[in-house]
């Protein structure tokens, strides 16, 4: 678990690098001075449907690369790797397929969203490219799992993207170039990180592309041609989940709404960083932990990260509830973002909750009993994509938040049930219910000693009130084991 924590925490740091940057782009977007909240939730738009034209695509290549990258590199030599020269083959025929059926879609398109998005029918188009080199970094990310490279791609998806977009941020803002060229110059933000990790890869001598079939390709034709098809379902039912908020607001509300709500997004995935850090690290050893029969190691596994990540989300996500209006109002920020204030509070439970449960998903995924992480995924897109629309309607801005928190937790719920009946392993233990007594108890001292004050004195005063509380806490509780190593290793590095 040390190399798992190690990983783990190279690659938070650079994920929170990105949020810095992140936070600044953030913060660009819903000045009330530089974009509209409109423009603001067109970017959000783009991102969206690009991810459905990725999901569209892959035809499940993604998953195919790290379940079986081991029974490629053990078996064959270099070479003779035709892995990834399948993915991006099978791939580019998905895209096609995609951006056929988009050009044949438009009547529909400008039908549902020139009402109240017409700015998204204008540039509806541009999310092809987008949608295409996120494909493709996508498929080299997950190929480059196999090399222990989670750190790396890391750093490319979560830092140098942003880095990006705050260049041509700033560029807009300079009104150096028109919106048009900044929409343009964001549609091919992952171009960047795709050039930069095949640059990686070439370098190292880990790219292979061997277009002649190989014999673990033919031994396994079956089994890889079924996991194609039912993950395939898996990630569009996954990528249509995540995305069907945003499009049912710009189709029932506006893109004001949908900035708003990514405002709020954008807060809940502070919380979700160490998860995706965990995810690009934990995937292969899991998969190989189940090909060697290592129960023991995956229960570590479970165990460990389910702590670890129940305790940083409660801790991030208090913070960020404590000081949510006065940040807004202090910053600058346009008013209308506090619209999205009970948006944070339902989406950071639900990021909570899934965090408490741990990498259950990675753990079903990469096992034989992976067709049932597709069956949930697809029980969980039947509830939240109707409740979705219904609520919006009914609701507003809150109604697909709504529509998260109940769907994630039955979801949630059937995943924890399935491991612990089928293979005994539960995430939990006393230390869960310690850590959520930690955290409660501290937002409410914090809350009704500092009620009073607004502004930065406010933000300060909670913040390290709260953050003293906790971590005192957690440390002396010894709530998770993890926790005193980070910090040991930090006073290491610190110059006094």
């Amino acid at each position: 678990m040390s190399n798992i924590r190690k990983r783990s925490l190279k690659a938070a740091v650079w994920i929170y690098a990105g949020f810095v940057i992140g936070a600044v782009n953030t913060y660009i977007l819903t000045h009330k001075s530089w974009f509209t909240t409109d423009q603001n939730g067109l970017t959000r738009a783009l991102i969206e449907i690009s991810q459905l034209v990725f999901a569209f695509s892959t035809f499940g290549v993604t998953t195919f690369l790290y379940k079986f990258f081991p029974y490629y590199k053990d078996n064959l030599k270099p070479k003779e790797n035709d892995i990834l020269s399948i993915a991006i083959v099978v791939a580019l025929i998905g895209f096609t397929i995609t951006s056929t059926g988009m050009f044949f879609l438009e009547p529909v398109i400008t039908r549902k969203f020139s009402e109240n998005s017409l700015l998204l029918v204008q540039y509806i188009y541009w999310t092809l490219p987008m949608g295409f080199f996120v494909l493709l970094y996508y498929i080299l990310e997950s190929y480059s799992y196999g090399f222990d490279k989670g750190v790396i791609t890391n750093l490319l998806k979560e830092t140098v993207l942003r880095l990006y977009t705050l260049i041509i941020l700033l560029l807009k803002i300079s009104n150096l170039i028109s919106f048009r060229t900044f929409i343009i110059l964001f549609s091919f933000q992952y171009l960047i990180i795709v050039l930069i990790l095949l640059y990686i890869l070439h370098s190292r001598g880990e790219l292979y592309l061997n277009f002649h079939v190989s014999k673990v390709t033919k031994k396994y034709r079956r089994k890889i041609f079924s996991i194609l098809s039912l993950t395939f379902i898996v990630i569009v039912v996954g990528v249509l989940r995540q995305s069907i908020d945003g499009l049912v607001l710009a189709a029932k509300q506006n893109l004001g709404k949908v900035g708003i709500f990514g405002l709020a997004a954008y807060m809940v995935s502070v919380l979700q960083a160490p998860f995706r850090s965990m995810i690009a690290i934990t995937i292969p050893i899991l998969s190989r932990a189940w090909k060697e029969k290592k129960l023991n190691e995956i229960e570590r596994i479970y165990k460990r990260s389910s702590i670890n990540l129940l305790s940083f989300s409660l801790f991030v996500f208090f913070c960020i509830w404590l000081n949510f209006t006065d940040a807004i109002n202090y910053f600058g920020i346009n008013s209308d973002y506090l619209e999205g204030k009970w948006v944070f509070f339902m989406l950071g439970t639900v990021s909570i909750v899934e965090m408490g449960t741990g990498v259950n998903s990675q753990i079903i995924g990469t096992s034989t009993y992976w067709r049932f992480e597709l069956w949930t995924n697809i029980l969980l897109t039947i509830l939240i994509i109707p409740l979705s629309y219904f609520l919006t309607v009914k609701y507003g801005i809150t109604g697909p938040a709504i529509a998260n928190l109940l769907s994630f937790t039955v979801y949630n719920f059937i995943r924890f049930y399935f491991l612990w009946k089928k293979f005994n392993l539960q995430p939990f233990s006393q230390k869960t219910i310690e850590v959520l007594l930690i955290a409660i108890g501290g937002y409410v001292i914090t809350y009704f000693l500092f009620n009073k004050i607004q502004g930065l004195t406010a933000l300060v005063c909670r913040s390290i009130f709260f953050s003293t509380i906790y971590l005192v806490a957690i440390s002396k509780r010894n709530i998770t084991p993890d926790l005193s190593p980070i910090l040991l290793n930090l006073r290491k590095k610190l110059p006094f």
